[in-house]
């Protein structure tokens, strides 16, 4: 049975490296290349260690100097007091000594992220023992989210994308919490002195300049999932309640969306120079308003191929649709369409258009060869510099649509329609059909 790496070899480097959660760690082990068996069991024991670090459960197995310390070895170093931490004896049957809860105090002015801060060993005498991972840690509780997230998308409830950004994003908490409080461990001491904290030292990152600048749409991510995470823990009862009212604590005003479509000069652009396959594609998301994802998995049986109608729910929402094939769409469909079950249309290989699925270390990898076939498209009609991806085609369509009937936007994009208005809108598609028919000249005259 061949072996099982669980760490990456970097040839330039020449050393291991490991992700977690968003981050590349590089170990410092070093070792005889790849084929190194011994070398790299050291390097994964050293990466062990790193990670219990990271959780808050072990010591930092780095010293002051960044060498690699023995295993079992906790460093006497100096405290940098940025507030005032004690260490006393609490009886417990779990823990042999545990540090008090630290005094919530003011931030250093230098901004942390990403576990940029006082290390572990700072927080703890030399020679008190640390404490050992318990059920309400904060930064257990931090990964049992995830990995009950992790459990949501392989059922399939949940997209393997948000649970990759739900990780990266409560990350960026758990990391300011190892910067800052790495004193705090029980989930019970965490208080809404230290959310507020969290969210202005976020709100400075916002639009900085420097690095780790990010924009308001991040910021929003990183509270809404810091908040999504604490109603997880009060609703398998890790909390009576959150620590504080988090109605308002992720609000953030975001800036109006620029709204960017294609000409029907760059359009004409575009498909003189796409191939075949990329210009069905194109077909399907001007035609249908049709995402990367829907069409790799639009199927024969949801097309009824005497009339062009196609029948299927929206991948995203799962709201019933229906629309009408150009005939330059149904006649390239016929050409290129698949003999096989399942997809109507796979890649040159036979595997799906669109792929996302977790790979050896834990990270989402994602393979879609529809953006990759119009991202080259657009760099050969050198149109590659203005901001635009395969979903603006989709936009485009809209766009139309909405300037002939408003009505029909959104049956278009087969948005949710709430009540006695989602069955009134069936009647209309009649009218939907006149307009998408319509809607081939204005785009793709030629």
């Amino acid at each position: 049975m061949p072996f099982k790496y669980q760490l990456t070899w970097l040839p330039s480097r020449k050393r291991w490296a490991k992700t977690y959660l968003g981050k590349r760690h590089y170990l410092k082990t070093r070792t005889n290349g790849k084929k190194d068996r011994e070398g790299y069991l050291a390097a994964y024991r050293e990466w062990e260690r790193l990670r219990d670090y990271l959780d808050g459960i072990g010591p930092n197995p780095y010293g002051p100097n960044g060498n690699l310390l023995p295993a079992g070895v906790i460093p006497s170093l100096p405290v940098e007091s940025h507030r005032t931490l004690t260490v006393a004896p609490k009886p417990a049957p779990q823990r042999a000594v545990v540090a008090s809860v630290p005094q919530v105090a003011e931030l250093p002015d230098s901004p942390f992220i990403l576990g940029i801060g006082l290390c572990y060993e700072q927080a703890m005498k030399p020679g008190t023992a640390l404490p050992c991972p318990t059920e309400d840690g904060i930064f257990t509780l931090i990964r049992t989210w995830v990995e009950h997230r992790r459990q949501l998308a392989e059922r399939g409830e949940l997209s393997l994308k948000q649970w990759s950004e739900d990780g990266i994003k409560i990350g960026t908490f758990r990391d300011f919490m190892l910067a800052n409080y790495p004193g705090l461990h029980s989930i019970d001491h965490l208080t809404g002195t230290i959310l507020n904290q969290y969210r202005d030292k976020q709100w400075e990152f916002v639009d900085c300049g420097g690095e780790g600048s990010i924009s308001r749409a991040t910021l929003k991510k990183r509270l809404s999932i810091l908040c999504k995470w604490l109603r997880w823990l009060v609703d398998e009862n890790y909390l009576e309640a959150p620590p504080k009212d988090l109605r308002s604590y992720a609000k953030v005003k975001l800036d109006p969306p620029q709204p960017l479509f294609f000409t029907a000069d760059e359009l004409k652009q575009l498909f003189s120079v796409a191939t075949q396959r990329t210009r069905l594609f194109m077909l399907l998301g001007l035609n249908l308003g049709a995402t990367q994802r829907e069409i790799a998995t639009l199927e024969a049986k949801m097309i009824d191929w005497e009339t062009g109608i196609v029948t299927r729910p929206r991948h995203k929402t799962g709201v019933p649709s229906r629309n009408i094939l150009w005939p330059r769409t149904l006649k390239q469909l016929r050409i290129l369409r698949s003999t096989k079950r399942g997809p109507l249309l796979v890649g040159n290989t036979g595997n799906p258009l669109v792929e996302e699925y977790i790979n050896s270390e834990g990270k989402l990898s994602l393979h879609d060869a529809v953006s990759k076939a119009f991202a080259r498209t657009m760099k050969q009609a050198k149109l590659e510099g203005h901001k635009r991806s395969f979903k603006h085609l989709r936009k485009t369509a809209a766009n139309e649509i909405e300037k002939r009937d408003p009505t029909l936007t959104p049956l278009f994009l087969a948005h949710s329609e709430q009540g006695v208005k989602r069955h009134y809108v069936d009647t209309h598609y009649d009218r939907l059909f006149e307009a998408v028919l319509e809607l081939e000249a204005v785009l793709l005259a030629s």
